[in-house]
Parts: structure tokens; C-alpha cells; sequence
């Protein structure tokens, strides 16, 4: 009697999950569309801000999804030693980090910027630009006449600026413009270009910090700078489920395809720039970015590039 009631409910239950399948999570997928990815944006504990793992944990979970490699930022500290130990204790992931010049590290300071490539491991190969307190982004955020790190006052660079692009050009690191204002994306990356710097990133650059336009995205693509596209700023607008993403413009897969469209996948990246509390993890951001974009008309092609051969070609892995 018991076996003939269980039958029962399985079916009913069964029946009852098939005519209302939008009520749950799709199945699994046999193989993540994010293997072989790399995720250039990922923020991560021990931190000042909240994040909802650590490098560790960032790093076995992205193993295990099958990513390629993962990019550590921090906006306050180096990440070059970060990486070396978590390679050490992840094998069969590659593991970067690299040096934000904001105010903790002194700044546009070459200094700090020739120490963070020497650290033991070699896995430090990012330079960005100042984050939170560039110019750009305090007077977005903050007030109008409030004054933050600029690197290309009227469209030059400054000679700290010069110093660490050459110092970039010499070692074959990868420069990621930070929070700066347009016209400062613009003038480093030429300059870059002058100076023999072969990789550069321009951060997160359509949404309202930097806030490229399209013109100027084509001019600094046209220069050899590659356009970072982030899926969180996907989840960024008024009716984000997060505060602190209300603040910031949405640019999702629309504009992603548009991009596409206008500049080609050769000169766009697509990354998580995820890890903050209460948000979902890396791999999760990047397989829902992927499936936005395909609804989009992406093909797995321009998604192959933006997302796993540009990283690697950035991050001097090759193909």
C-alpha cells in the first residue's frame, strides 16, 4: 500500500514539475559554457570592501566550472603575491593579479609599479589605472568640484604617467585604464601605443565610469586598446537588486552585440567583475552573461574571442 502511494505522489509530483517547468531551475548543463574562459575582472576576499568569497574559493569554484584562468583585482593592494600562492594551492588554473594606483600604493607611482612585477611567481601582470579615487569617478559619484587622481591632465600624460607606461612597455604587462576620464583613456592609450606598450585594456568602458562613446571607443580600438565589457554593470540601473549598482549606467548584452557590430569581438572583452556580497559568483555571472548574449545573436565565435582568446592574447598566454 505504502509502494502504491509512493508511485502515486512520483507521478503526480512529476507530472505537476513537467506542466509547470518555468517554476524551476533549468538542469544543469552536462559541460559549463564557460570552459576554457577567463574571467579578467574578479574581485575576491581578504579585501576592505564586502565579498562574498575568497581567492581560494574564487579560484577551485572557477576550476570546477572549467575556466581557463582568473585575473585578481583589488583596489587597494597588490595581488601579484595573491596569485603566486593561490597557483600554489589551486593547480590547473592560471591564477594573475596585478597593482591598482589608487592612493594606498602612492598613487601614479612607478615605484609601486616596478616592485609588483618582481614579486616571486611572475603572475603579476596588470597595471590599472586609479579606480575609486580617479578623478572621473569621484566627481561622478561624489561632487562635481571634488578633485581625485588624474594621469593626462589636457590630454597629456603626466611624467609619473610616462615613467609607468615605459615601465609596462619593458616588462610586456598589460595596462587597464581604471575609473579616468575619456579624454585620459584616450590620451594613455596613444601615448601607450608610442611608447611600445602592446596590451591595453580600457576597464568596464561603456558604462558612465568611463563612459566612452562609441567614436571614442573606435578611436582607442582603432589604437590597440581592447574595450572591456563586464557583466555586472548587466545588473546595473535604477532597478538594480543591489544599492550600490543603482548608481552605475546598465550596459548589457545589447550593447555587447552593438558593440560587436560596430568594433568586432577582436577589440572586446567580456568579464564578471563580480565577487561583491550578496551577488552571484564569477562562473554563475559568466554562464548567464554567455546565454544573454546568444539570445542576442551572438555567435560562439565572437564569444570564443571576447571571452577566452583575447583574455589569453592580453594576459601573454597565447591561443
Amino acid at each position: 500500500m505504502k509502494q502504491t502511494l509512493l508511485a502515486a505522489a512520483l507521478v503526480f509530483f512529476t507530472s505537476q514539475a513537467a506542466s509547470q517547468g518555468a517554476a524551476f531551475p533549468p538542469p544543469p548543463p552536462k559541460v559549463s559554457p564557460a570552459v576554457g574562459v577567463i574571467d579578467m575582472h574578479v574581485h575576491s576576499h581578504p579585501d576592505v570592501f564586502g565579498r562574498n568569497m575568497d581567492d581560494m574559493d574564487v579560484a577551485q569554484l572557477a576550476k570546477a566550472k572549467g575556466l581557463r584562468g582568473i585575473l585578481l583585482k583589488n583596489h587597494i593592494s597588490e595581488t601579484a603575491s595573491r596569485a603566486a600562492l593561490v597557483m600554489k594551492a589551486v593547480p590547473g588554473i592560471e591564477v594573475f593579479g596585478g597593482i591598482v594606483l589608487n592612493k594606498a600604493v602612492g598613487g601614479i607611482n612607478p615605484d609601486a609599479v616596478e616592485w609588483m612585477h618582481r614579486i616571486y611567481g611572475g603572475r603579476g601582470k596588470v597595471v590599472w589605472l586609479p579606480t575609486f579615487e580617479s578623478d572621473k569617478h569621484v566627481k561622478t559619484f561624489g561632487k562635481p568640484d571634488a578633485k581625485g587622481l588624474v594621469v593626462a591632465p589636457d590630454g597629456k600624460v603626466t611624467p609619473e604617467m610616462e615613467a609607468i607606461l615605459k615601465i609596462i612597455a619593458r616588462e610586456n604587462l598589460l595596462l587597464a585604464t581604471g575609473h579616468v576620464h575619456p579624454e585620459e583613456v584616450i590620451a594613455v592609450v596613444r601615448r601607450g601605443k608610442e611608447l611600445g606598450v602592446r596590451n591595453m585594456l580600457v576597464t568596464h568602458g561603456f558604462t558612465n565610469v568611463p563612459g566612452l562613446t562609441m567614436a571614442q571607443a573606435k578611436e582607442v580600438a582603432d589604437a590597440g586598446a581592447v574595450i572591456e565589457v563586464c557583466f555586472l554593470q548587466f545588473l546595473a540601473g535604477p532597478n538594480a537588486p543591489l544599492a550600490f549598482l543603482t548608481h552605475w549606467t546598465q550596459v548589457n548584452a545589447k550593447h555587447v552585440a552593438q558593440a560587436v557590430r560596430e568594433l568586432g569581438a577582436k577589440s572586446l572583452v567580456v568579464s564578471s567583475d563580480l565577487g561583491q556580497s550578496a551577488n552571484m559568483t564569477h562562473p554563475d555571472g559568466l554562464e548567464v552573461a554567455i546565454a544573454a548574449m546568444k539570445r542576442e545573436g551572438i555567435g560562439d565565435a565572437d564569444i570564443d574571442m571576447m571571452m577566452r582568446k583575447n583574455p589569453a592574447r592580453l594576459l601573454g598566454l597565447g591561443n
